[in-house]
């Protein structure tokens, strides 16, 4: 709608623009035929009375010229007399014309001047010289009035605003009409499809007919939107791909991990085993008193909720839980994984010190997800950290900016931070080391893909892992979590 009153507007402006341009040039053009008719009649009768006016003014003098130009102008529509362009002379003789400007007259030239009288009308004064003798200068003063252009102008104005009446109603309607059809609804369809495209709806391709830039608009949007849908659905179909390909690598990272856990948990069983079937064999061989056999049966039973603990927890660890979210508190992940991994530290003689301090550290995470990111960074420290070692953790809480975002204002970050003190990592490799299947150990003692899931599950949750080492002095992975309000969930 408001294209068509924009297009009208165009065309009616227009219209009206060059109608005044053409019926300024027409009057101006009848002005100028006008005042050439008057010149052209002034040269004739000048010609044509040169002598008749001679011979009168030396028989007759004044009036013998009046009495010639009487006769001529019967029939005439402009006026005719005789006037002498000398100063000294009555006022009826004199021109209506102020005499220095028609002075060109007494060196023989023709002159036409436009004046307006007491009653506002205009006229135009035509003065051909004549020569009758006697050293004076007179000439013949042809006087019309500027009618037949002025009256031609109206007619003009009122053709021109006829014409401009008729054109505009015809305008409206042919505009109305066309602008609606080729212009309006196709621009209108256009633009809900945008509109739909921008809400995601890639359906209900445009139908226009004919070949205008509009068409081609809609035929290329068409196309736009089934290239569109196809890049969707690829997209679709490559995240459903990749998410399984990463939950697998979890997956399978969990279960290498748990293949090295149970390498150290062999050794931690060994010793309530060996209690079980020693004091079940002093049972059996009923050497023992009531006291006795009491306290080994409570003995064997405390060891084998040990091993019942220490299984149920690599159970735990082996499954693949469904990520849910909540407000815990660090310490007790941080604790589950201390004595998870305990047994394999203690294999390779590596001591686990845990700084937690007294308060609660809160965080809103996927409490066993957050242990298998820990878990993959401690047993990284532990098998770089040389026999007799230690690998220090540290919680507590941040005050800091996110990477990338050093405008934002400070956000405090629940942090757990792994220090050992092994060979380090060196520079080139510093940058790859959260790159899937890439690590530094010797061949068969990794597939490099703990620290690359470790990492994407941090990222996930809204974290990051910074990681600092030195060559020879050892290396700190520092992992930021979001805080959670733990006073809030206690409430709850």
């Amino acid at each position: 709608m408001k294209l068509a009153a924009k297009l009208m507007l165009v065309f009616f402006s227009a219209v009206i623009l060059l109608t005044g341009i053409s019926g300024y040039f027409a009057v101006q053009r009848e002005l100028e035929l006008f005042e050439m008719h008057h010149a052209a009649t002034a040269d004739r009768l000048a010609r044509e009375l040169q002598d008749r006016l001679t011979a009168a003014w030396q028989q007759r003098g004044k009036e013998g010229l009046a009495d010639v130009l009487r006769q001529e102008a019967d029939g005439l529509p402009i006026q005719i007399r005789w006037v002498w362009f000398e100063i000294e002379i009555p006022a009826a003789d004199r021109p209506h014309a102020p005499l220095d400007h028609i002075s060109a007259v007494k060196r023989g030239e023709m002159i036409s001047i436009t004046s307006t009288d007491a009653t506002g009308q205009r006229r135009l004064h035509t003065y051909q010289p004549i020569d009758v003798g006697a050293g004076r200068h007179g000439g013949l003063e042809l006087t019309g009035a500027v009618i037949p252009p002025e009256a031609h102008s109206r007619e003009a104005v009122f053709v021109a605003l006829l014409s401009i009446g008729v054109m505009a109603v015809l305008g409206v309607l042919l505009t109305w009409g066309a602008g609606m059809r080729w212009v309006v609804r196709p621009l209108q369809q256009l633009v809900d499809k945008t509109r739909r495209i921008g809400e995601g709806d890639l359906s209900g391709p445009l139908q226009m007919g004919g070949r205008d830039e509009l068409s081609q608009l809609a035929e290329a949007m068409n196309e736009m939107c089934t290239q569109l849908a196809q890049q969707r659905e690829r997209i679709r179909s490559e995240t459903e791909q990749r998410l399984s390909a990463v939950e697998q690598l979890r997956h399978t990272d969990r279960l290498q991990t748990i293949g090295r856990l149970a390498a150290g948990m062999a050794h931690e069983l060994g010793t309530p085993l060996n209690v079980i079937s020693g004091r079940a064999g002093l049972i059996a061989g009923g050497r023992l008193g009531p006291d006795e056999v009491d306290e080994s049966a409570l003995a064997i039973k405390s060891e084998a909720d040990r091993i019942a603990g220490l299984v149920r927890q690599l159970l735990d660890f082996a499954r693949r839980p469904t990520p849910q979210r909540a407000v815990v508190d660090l310490r007790d992940v941080l604790r589950q994984t201390v004595l998870l991994l305990e047994p394999l530290a203690a294999k390779h003689q590596v001591r686990l010190r845990v700084d937690a301090g007294d308060a609660d550290i809160w965080a809103e995470v996927d409490a066993r997800q957050i242990q298998q990111v820990l878990t993959n960074i401690v047993m990284n420290a532990v098998q770089s950290t040389p026999d007799g070692g230690e690998v220090g953790l540290r919680l507590e809480y941040a005050q800091t900016q996110p990477p990338g975002a050093r405008d934002q204002p400070l956000r405090e970050f629940a942090v757990v931070a792994v220090t050992d003190r092994g060979s380090g990592i060196g520079a080139d490799d510093l940058p790859r080391i959260f790159e899937p299947f890439f690590t530094t150990k010797p061949a068969g003692q990794g597939t490099g893909l703990g620290l690359s899931i470790a990492e994407r599950m941090v990222h996930e949750h809204g974290g990051w892992i910074a990681v600092s080492s030195v060559v020879g002095e050892g290396s700190c992975f520092t992992v930021y979590l979001p805080k959670g309000q733990g006073t809030c969930q206690a409430g709850s």
